[in-house]
Parts: C-alpha cells; sequence; structure tokens
C-alpha cells in the first residue's frame, strides 16, 4: 500500500519535530526541509500529496515558493508544471492578512502560529483521504493490467 505523504518546509525545530510525529503517526510519510531555496527542487524531485509552507524563512519567503509551485509552467525547464496541483498548507506565525495573499496563490488552507494541532490535523486527512485513494485505485488499475 502506498502511503500519502506530506513534505514540510518550516524552519522553527521544535514544530517540525511536533509536526513529523504527529502526521507520521497518523500514517502518512513526512519529508522536511528548512531550506526555502531548495525546497521548490527537493518537491518536484518527490512529489508530496500535501506540501505544508511557512511563509516567513530564512533563505526565501514562502510566498515566493507557492507562486514556483502553483504556476502552470515550471520556470526553470519551461515545462509544465509537476507541482500545480499539489495542494499547500500556508503556515505563519505573523501577519494573519497574508491569508488573502496566500489563497489567491493557490494556497488550500491557512493556518496561524500557534498552530491549532487538532484543527490541522482535520484538513491534512480531509486534503490527503481522497489522494489516498486515488493512488490505490491507481495500484490496483497497475496491478490488473499487468
Amino acid at each position: 500500500m502506498n502511503r500519502s505523504t506530506v513534505f514540510l518546509v518550516e524552519d522553527d525545530v521544535e514544530l517540525v519535530q511536533l509536526l513529523k510525529i504527529r502526521i507520521e503517526s497518523a500514517g502518512y510519510q513526512v519529508f522536511v526541509t528548512s531550506d526555502g531555496d531548495k525546497a521548490c527542487g527537493l518537491i518536484q524531485e518527490k512529489l508530496p500529496d500535501l506540501v505544508i509552507l511557512d511563509v516567513f524563512l530564512p533563505d526565501t519567503d514562502g510566498l515566493t515558493i507557492l507562486k514556483r509551485l502553483k504556476s502552470p509552467i515550471d520556470i526553470e525547464t519551461g515545462s509544465p508544471s509537476r507541482t500545480k496541483d499539489i495542494p499547500v498548507i500556508v503556515v505563519t506565525g505573523k501577519a494573519p492578512t497574508i491569508e488573502n495573499i496566500t489563497r489567491v496563490e493557490g494556497a488550500a488552507e491557512f493556518f496561524v502560529k500557534p498552530l491549532d494541532m487538532e484543527k490541522l490535523m482535520d484538513r491534512i486527512h480531509q486534503i490527503l483521504e481522497p489522494a489516498h485513494h486515488g493512488k490505490e485505485s491507481k495500484s490496483k488499475k497497475d496491478s490488473a493490467g499487468r
């Protein structure tokens, strides 16, 4: 069975540890980076089912990453984007007014820190369960076709 994957782009080490434990205990696989400059490349490589993205990172801002992920064309290759349909949950400890901007840029959800962990986990489940069922169906079709 393929597990749904979550990619965390967050520089708060304690929050990353908490989120990783909670998300993995819910049965999902978790990838992590605190390096905003490398995030897009890593997400392109892993193609997770969900991205949780901090707005304020030390080396770049999450809004730039969100724009790149949601762009219909990959800026570096000129090819159609492989990440534009990946749902993104944006989190920030500052500036809740950024919510409108993130929604315009394609974020699926927005949370202000400190995070309400139960609401976040509920939203993760809502987003990933359809993706998980889609993976199982595709996996069964692939197996049946062999």
